[in-house]
């Protein structure tokens, strides 16, 4: 059965050879940074999260009036079909409403934004059983939220704004379209959204350490972009950052998460619809209070006073280019639905980097399923993070688990639901995000606080929370994913897609080499044993180096990348991974045409490509 793959890229240098939405669980993760439990919900862009049917009395899940119940809805209907795919997974539950307590059970994995983004500061207190007595704040400086008071941790939530109107923290410097027929529209900054959004301002340390400002989301206009009268984006995101109180401080500040999406929005307009904010409750006959998100409408994408944004589709066949301000502490690997990305990373200040990313929009493939209880086995999953997703389908508290593509534990958990997720995606649609990878790469080449170093791209459904990491055994730099073998029809096969772009200090660091690769071979070992090769080109744009990889399918193949280098030479790798600088190699002139051969020896398929290509040895030109 077709059912899963798992895509192993394999970087080795010829001169070496020898990873509104619903809590996905009953177990809440704690406010960060409070080390949480492996595989707990985490507060998610917007913090507080409304509740599924039949979730316990007291869990800080659901947003609520300052009496502690539920807000009445807003009676808004939208003409426009749902946006957000964890919205439609919710709403396609088999008995929805008809019962108390549901039958079925359901699993996801995607990596789409969940709720809007909302900048806010909270501090909070554990007082046991998964609860908090929480605090909102204006600010860091905010008396009641002192760390003098003894709060024992703080969450802050800050935002990606416009450079021109809030520079020296994360925010979009600019942003261009470039069309199918490779014209390039530069967009302009339009108005923040909401507009009356209450922001804040953060704090940006030489030694890469603060957080980023409270910033609102900003819809951008690229006249000409594409046929009709739309031509506005949203640019949203955030960066989650926590601390603890630490002697009466809050010094131990530290980055939790980092994500940046660019949607193309159209507007529905209504007088229902409000701003979203965030409120202080009290719960009613408990002695805590929580934070709570409130005018949140399931039915947009985003919404401010009178409008509800949805999403459209990217201009065909187009490529996006975001160039992004931030912070050093937004540092390592980056995940992203980018297609064939090109990537470069420069110093803008002692604090922060100038990143630039062009890419086309890429496939977010959303694989779920809703499955009955009664038909499920007993399951068995490979480690703690992966089990502790799933504490809802045990403890019957929880009718459903959604989780995010790249978390810690996502890909071993795909890995058991598959026989039951079934073999065609829920849903597809195109996204444009990036992301911090959600466990730290172990090597240590990849510096904490030195900035943006590698930023690797899919469209599986699950994929590993480090980031390609590196094997010194084999030399080689490894990846997983996972996702459906088909498309929602069930006929169609997912075509699977992977980009790598690192920064040249990186690569020479981890492979110990004072020439970078020029090339690389591309096998892929189907289930069947059949291996075919072909070799692509790298692309070197600055201080950084791109590779791109397609047309495999999600059934079970091995992708192994191998990059190679003619007349390089190697320095040697030490055990934590370093190396001596090195002059760059130049960069190398143009290649003579070249010509591919297809090499046959018994099941094994080579393709082989050069100026003057000629089979392996024992191998027979086809």
């Amino acid at each position: 059965m077709k059912l899963r793959s798992v895509l192993i890229v394999t970087a080795l240098l010829a001169s070496i050879c020898a990873a509104p939405l619903i809590p996905a669980s009953a177990d809440i993760c704690p406010a960060p940074p409070a080390t949480p439990p492996q595989g707990c919900t985490p507060p998610g862009p917007g913090g507080a999260l409304p509740c599924p049917p039949n979730t316990p009395p007291g869990q800080p899940c659901a947003p609520a009036g300052a009496s502690g119940t539920m807000p009445k809805p807003s009676g808004f209907t939208s003409k426009y079909p749902l946006d957000r795919s964890v919205d439609l997974f919710s709403a396609a539950q088999p008995d929805l409403g008809k019962t108390m307590q549901t039958e079925y059970y359901g699993v996801s994995f995607d990596s789409s934004s969940r709720l809007q983004t909302t900048p806010f500061i909270k501090v909070e207190n554990q007082i046991g059983q998964g609860l908090r007595d929480e605090n909102l704040c204006t600010g860091l400086d905010d008396p009641s939220c002192s760390a003098t008071k003894g709060w024992q941790t703080i969450f802050i939530e800050g935002g990606i704004g416009n450079c021109a109107a809030n520079p020296n923290t994360a925010c979009v410097e600019s942003f261009s379209i470039t069309t199918s027929d490779g014209k390039e529209v530069i967009a302009k900054p339009l108005s923040k959204f909401p507009k009356d959004a209450k922001e804040f301002s953060g704090k940006v340390n030489s030694d890469g350490s603060g957080y980023a400002a409270g910033l609102a989301s900003w819809i951008w206009r690229a006249e000409g972009d594409g046929p009709g009268s739309e031509h506005d984006y949203l640019l949203t995101g955030y960066v989650q950052s926590g601390g603890q109180n630490r002697n009466q401080s809050w010094d131990d500040l530290h980055v939790i998460q980092f994500f940046f999406e660019v949607v193309p929005i159209v507007r529905e307009s209504s007088s229902l619809v409000k701003a979203p904010e965030k409120i202080l409750q009290k719960r009613v006959g408990k002695n805590y209070s929580e934070v709570m998100s409130t005018n949140y409408e399931s039915a947009c994408f985003a919404n401010d006073t009178g409008i509800c944004l949805h999403r459209r589709d990217f201009p065909t066949k187009s490529r996006l280019k975001v160039t992004l301000q931030l912070p050093k502490f937004i540092s390592g690997w980056l995940n992203g639905r980018l297609n064939k990305p090109t990537v470069t990373s420069e110093p803008f200040s002692a604090s922060s980097d100038r990143v630039v990313v062009d890419a086309g929009p890429e496939q977010n493939i959303f694989a779920g399923n809703w499955m009955k209880k009664s038909s499920l086995p007993k399951l068995t999953f490979k480690t703690d993070a992966a089990a502790r997703m799933f504490t809802g389908l045990t403890n019957g508290d929880n009718p459903m688990s959604l989780r995010d593509s790249g978390e810690d534990g996502a890909l071993d958990a795909y890995e058991t639901w598959a026989p039951h997720l079934g073999e065609k995606a829920f849903a597809i649609n195109e996204t444009w995000t990036l992301s911090n990878a959600r466990v730290d790469n172990p090597s240590s080449c990849v510096k904490k606080g030195g900035g943006v170093q590698g930023v690797v791209a899919t469209n599986a459904s699950a994929y590993e929370a480090t980031a390609p990491t590196y094997d010194k055994s084999t030399g080689t730099l490894n990846y997983k994913v996972a996702a459906p073998h088909f498309a929602p029809d069930g006929k169609t096969e997912n075509i699977g897609t992977y980009g790598l772009s690192m920064s040249t200090s990186l690569i020479k660091c981890m492979y110990g080499v004072d020439q970078l690769p020029t090339s690389a071979s591309i096998s892929i070992t189907a289930s069947d044993g059949k291996e075919r090769v072909s070799t692509v080109a790298l692309k070197q744009v600055g201080n950084w180096v791109h590779l791109s990889a397609d047309n495999f399918t999600f059934s079970s193949p091995t992708l192994k990348i191998k990059l190679n280098q003619s007349a390089a030479t190697s320095t040697a790798s030490t055990s934590s991974g370093s190396s001596t600088p090195t002059k760059s190699a130049a960069p190398a002139t143009a290649a003579a045409p070249k010509i591919s051969i297809t090499c046959v020896k018994g099941k094994v398929i080579k393709k082989v490509t050069g100026s003057a290509p000629k089979c392996p040895a024992g191998f027979k030109k086809k």
